[in-house]
């Protein structure tokens, strides 16, 4: 009966080997105290980042109720002539804010309403150039062949609404883009290059747009009656095998 006593006594761990449990709240004190300068600090930093997000958040604020103050005094029904140079003024004044934004497209777009065509150009590809990823980016290429077209720049309005096609493919003004440059196509006498593009807008569903092309089809083709597409005829091949005569 000694071996089996002896073999417990062997597993147990020798008295001066065994240590107290390391007490985690002292330690945490401890470390506190050490530390409590560099915590400090951090809280500090944090506070200050806090304040700072805060403050620049309410002067954002503030400059965009200012610019569209006064972007409101500008186009307000009981202002004065609306004109390109006021709405580029607000842009300028007040840079950096959203109604800046579309005070410079704005800005554009009256140029172009002024006649200023050459001028609105210019402005239509400085909005895109400054706000390539706008929401209304869309609409300054679009003006940007509008204004080239308008010039008479029939190749230079033609590739600069290809180039709105191509990039703005899911854009409601697709259209608009697809009808002008089909339009232009047919001022310059490419009449196929018209055809292909007024086929495919009536493809495109019931809409103004739509509408537009399939007249302007119609009134080409009568025009030019050579750029019908020829009648498709259907024929069945009937394969008719020779009657064989059977041996007798």
């Amino acid at each position: 009966m000694i071996a089996p006593r002896l073999m417990s006594l062997q597993i147990q761990p020798k008295p001066e080997e065994q240590q107290p449990e390391a007490d985690l709240s002292i330690a945490f004190l401890t470390w506190f105290e050490e530390n409590k300068r560099l915590i400090a600090i951090g809280f500090g930093l944090v506070s200050a980042a806090v304040v700072v997000g805060i403050v620049n958040r309410n002067v954002k604020d503030s400059a965009e109720r200012s610019a569209n103050a006064a972007m409101f005094a500008v186009l307000a029904p009981g202002a004065k002539t609306v004109t390109a140079d006021a709405l580029a003024k607000v842009a300028a004044d007040h840079s950096g804010t959203k109604a800046a934004e579309r005070a410079q497209l704005l800005a554009a777009a009256q140029l172009f309403e002024e006649g200023r065509h050459a001028d609105a150009q210019k402005a239509f590809e400085a909005f895109d150039a400054a706000y390539p990823d706008s929401a209304l980016a869309s609409t300054a290429v679009l003006g940007i062949a509008s204004a080239l077209d308008a010039q008479d720049k029939t190749s230079e309005a033609i590739s600069a609404y290809a180039a709105f096609i191509s990039r703005f493919q899911d854009d409601a003004l697709v259209t608009d883009a697809r009808l002008s440059k089909a339009r232009v196509h047919e001022a310059v006498g490419q009449f196929k290059e018209a055809l292909a593009l007024y086929d495919e807008l009536g493809r495109g569903g019931f809409n103004a747009a739509a509408q537009d092309a399939a007249l302007r089809r119609a009134n080409l083709l009568q025009a030019h009656p050579e750029l019908a597409p020829a009648p498709q005829v259907l024929t069945n091949a009937v394969n008719v095998a020779a009657p064989t005569n059977s041996a007798r």
